[in-house]
């Protein structure tokens, strides 16, 4: 805030100086507390110490060129969408390390986007109540089409059976 004078109040230039440095501080802990998350789940799936889970997230990160707490917050949202033995498999590294990053590739991406394909569908069909009969056509066939293709992914990841269910 500015004073009669025309200069910057100390106390004001203090108060938004402390309260940038409080964001800060709140998203560093937001961050910390993710990676602990993260960390822990690998450490628990793996039987790892909590040292030994945190150093594999840390060369997971750098494997996959993307920031620590990236990889931590998307493992843990997969660890919510397909369990946590499911997620930290759909982000390990290969047991080499000298095999290049092109040749690893989180499958768990392509899940993803297939199951949210099939939720956008199934919303989009659910919300026709008096649409002409070929559009609900239409919209069921991109209701199993996008099933089709989730089952099709997972089965690519090895997380569904390639054999249907009798």
């Amino acid at each position: 805030m500015v004073g009669d004078n025309g200069q910057a109040d100390p106390l004001s230039v203090r108060i938004a100086g402390l309260e940038a440095e409080v964001a800060g501080l709140r998203k560093a802990l937001q961050t910390r507390t993710v990676i602990g998350q993260a960390t822990g789940l690998i450490a628990a799936v793996q039987g790892l110490t909590p040292q030994q889970g945190f150093q594999l997230l840390v060369r997971m990160s750098q494997h996959h060129n993307v920031k620590l707490h990236s990889i931590a917050v998307k493992l843990v949202d997969l660890a919510g969408e397909l369990g946590p033995r499911q997620a930290v498999r759909s982000v390990h590294l290969p047991v080499e390390p000298h095999e290049r990053a092109e040749e690893a590739q989180w499958p768990g991406v392509d899940v993803v986007e297939a199951a949210r394909q099939l939720v956008a569908a199934h919303e989009a069909a659910h919300r026709v109540d008096g649409a002409p009969a070929d559009v609900r056509r239409q919209l069921a066939d991109e209701l199993t089409l996008a099933g089709q293709l989730l089952a099709e992914r997972l089965a690519d990841v090895g997380w569904l059976d390639d054999e249907p269910v009798a």
